[in-house]
């Protein structure tokens, strides 16, 4: 899973609202500007004016909503990382201002932040900053693929696979959006290795699970037309005592003195959808 994580800070004193236990006595406090009205689900997201959408909060809160809509959230669907969005109110005693709001934006992307409102929320210390570091470093491994059976091409990109998953994990858990961009920067390296000059590949996929690594086997091996083969592939995995399994084609071009993936098919009951 693709995450972000922001806290936005607030006024570390303020008034005490907890007096204000009903809508009527915040909509007064909002008529004598003490109070803003907030739209949880902003317009702009197809939110609407609505009670089940609003909540009462001081200026500070309102304005570090809109900073985290504008500057973050707004920018993150305008690039499709993310394409879900909720904000989640939290109260203290009785007090019909919340405490806190929690933001949350995701699909395909994780994005998290908190706005401090009043109560102990705004009495949490922040958290001092944390000195960046470096992103790891990705390559395949060097072992050249001349000469090789398409058996054991399809066995070197398992393992090249297997770590560029491993990698993108770790340096998506440092950096999200730095991250991002290594994943994709990563992936090209393992195309432009196995792959012939000038393929396209679909958009980079990964998670805790990865889809190709040591417990997919090699099933058999079919040659076809002058110069290409086929190998079949099922990957095994077991979770909670259930076990699962994936089939895969990996369709493989000969050229000069090698081997070259030209596509990975991920075959079930319904039909064959491109992977590579």
């Amino acid at each position: 899973m693709l995450k972000w994580f922001k806290n936005l800070g607030a006024p570390s004193v303020g008034p005490d609202y907890r007096h204000v236990d009903s809508r009527g006595k915040a909509e007064d406090l909002c008529k004598r500007g003490e109070l803003m009205k907030l739209l949880l689900m902003p317009l702009e997201f197809g939110g609407e004016d609505i009670l089940p959408n609003t909540v009462y909060v001081p200026a500070h809160a309102a304005e570090s909503k809109a900073r985290i809509d504008q500057r973050t959230v707004v920018p993150l669907a305008q690039k499709g990382q993310i394409r879900r969005y909720s904000a989640t109110p939290e109260y203290e005693g009785k007090s019909f201002i919340p405490s806190m709001i929690r933001i949350s934006a995701s699909d395909p992307g994780h994005f998290e932040a908190s706005v401090a409102v009043r109560g102990k929320a705004l009495q949490e210390p922040e958290a001092p900053p944390q000195p960046e570091a470096p992103l790891p470093e990705f390559a395949p491994a060097a072992a050249s693929l001349d000469g090789l059976e398409p058996e054991d091409v399809v066995r070197a990109f398992i393992a090249d696979y297997e770590r560029w998953n491993d990698f993108v994990n770790q340096a998506n858990a440092q950096d999200t959006f730095q991250g991002i961009d290594a994943a994709e920067s990563a992936y090209n390296a393992l195309i432009s290795k196995y792959c012939p000059p000038g393929h396209r590949p679909q958009p980079v996929s990964f998670g805790d699970d990865c889809s190709h690594d040591n417990r997919e086997a090699i099933l058999d091996t079919e040659f076809g037309a002058v110069n290409a083969c086929i190998v079949r592939t099922r990957h095994t995995k077991t979770k909670h005592n259930v076990t699962f399994t994936a089939d895969y084609e990996y369709h493989l071009h000969e050229a000069g003195s090698r081997w070259f993936l030209t596509s990975i098919l991920y075959v079930d009951a319904e039909g064959k959808y491109e992977g590579l």
